[in-house]
């Protein structure tokens, strides 16, 4: 009997109640909650829930963020409630449950992030974890202190197309670019790519963070990848004139392909190579000379995927290149799988940014 008083009185102040009523009704309700929120069954949790949501329904600012804050931190907070404060426009109410609440999954974060402001989105990139499939949208629509405050976040985790996208922001923004080259998550491969498109103070600033095993595999990448991408890095030591006038020839009468070029690097033709590579990917032939030299595979794979080549094809060119003899298959092995994570369009991404680069080094010369 005292249960259906309480209902009934529960009801009579949802219904017809002062304001001022149903604030201290709900703070009496939440205190019940809070008071034994571990224990209650789940039926129980979802009579709260019915309760609670009806009685802040309409509730001022004040009232809403309150009961947000009372919440946030609860396990078994009520869902419904839950999900209805991290959607408030409000983003003081809505604030603690993106921080804090573990009572709201993937698809909710998601849709919040699509949906509402950068406040929201960055409330939400400061949670302890978050998965890539939150991720991908705060990088796809956040502002630059959403992409910095996500990719600072050791609990976030990132797709491929997340990262990716975070790399490609990092071009244009330093700060981010040195964020995203020190999470320890990073794909080797992407790594090089930071070291690769990143200003000088930055590669520092990464060599500078680094144990002394990291220092010199860094230095290792800094002198694979960035000195022989570097515009004016080196002379032409070969003048390839008539042996790319021909590969242009060949390429417009439709006999240039994956195959010839796999041809001529099987064949050991490093001439026709290099310059079937520069006719593929669109980039000039001193470029592709200066990639090709060294031990590291880096500069080449970015070429590859861009022109969309095969492991058989890239493998052929990978030993063609000098001082490339001795290559393991470990080491083999370890480049197929970092070209099997490279996308096309980071390939693209970068091959773009080093001819912007080669062209603007042109101009100023």
């Amino acid at each position: 009997m005292a249960s259906v008083t309480i209902i009934e009185e529960l009801e009579d102040v949802i219904s017809h109640g002062t304001s001022g009523r149903r604030v201290e009704t709900l703070r009496r309700v939440t205190d019940l909650f809070l008071r034994d929120a571990e224990r209650y069954t789940e039926s129980q949790i979802e009579l709260f829930d019915d309760v609670i949501g009806r009685l802040s329904s309409a509730m001022e600012r004040a009232v809403r963020q309150e009961l947000a804050e009372r919440l946030a931190p609860v396990m078994s907070a009520p869902k419904t409630v839950i999900r209805s404060l991290a959607q408030d426009d409000e983003i003081d109410v809505a604030r603690p449950i993106l921080l804090l609440s573990s009572q709201i999954d993937d698809k909710t974060l998601a849709s919040i992030a699509r949906t509402k402001s950068q406040e929201h989105m960055l409330a939400i990139a400061g949670r302890k974890t978050i998965s890539a499939e939150v991720t991908d949208v705060l990088v796809d629509r956040g502002n630059a202190r959403v992409a910095f405050s996500v990719a600072s976040n050791d609990g976030a985790r990132f797709s491929t197309e997340g990262y990716d996208a975070l790399v490609e922001r990092s071009k244009t923004d330093d700060l981010l670019a040195e964020c995203v080259g020190m999470r320890k998550d990073i794909p080797p491969y992407l790594f090089r790519v930071i070291l690769s498109t990143a200003k000088e103070n930055v590669r520092k600033r990464l060599v500078a963070s680094s144990t002394a095993r990291e220092k010199a595999q860094l230095s290792g990448a800094l002198a694979g990848v960035v000195d022989r991408i570097a515009v004016g890095a080196s002379t032409q030591a070969k003048d390839y004139t008539a042996i790319h006038r021909a590969i242009v020839v060949q390429n417009s009468r439709g006999e240039l392909g994956e195959a010839q070029l796999r041809a001529y690097a099987e064949e050991g033709k490093t001439d026709e190579t290099v310059c079937a590579l520069s006719v593929l990917c669109g980039v000039p032939v001193d470029m592709v000379e200066r990639l090709f030299i060294g031990d590291r595979p880096d500069p080449i794979l970015i070429l590859a995927r861009a022109a969309g080549l095969g492991w058989q094809t890239l493998k052929a060119i990978l030993v063609l290149r000098p001082g490339a003899a001795g290559t393991s298959q470990v080491a083999l092995d370890e480049t197929r799988e970092s070209y099997g994570k490279l996308t096309t369009n980071t390939a693209l991404r970068v091959l773009r940014f080093w001819q912007i680069r080669e062209s603007s080094a042109a101009a100023a010369s």
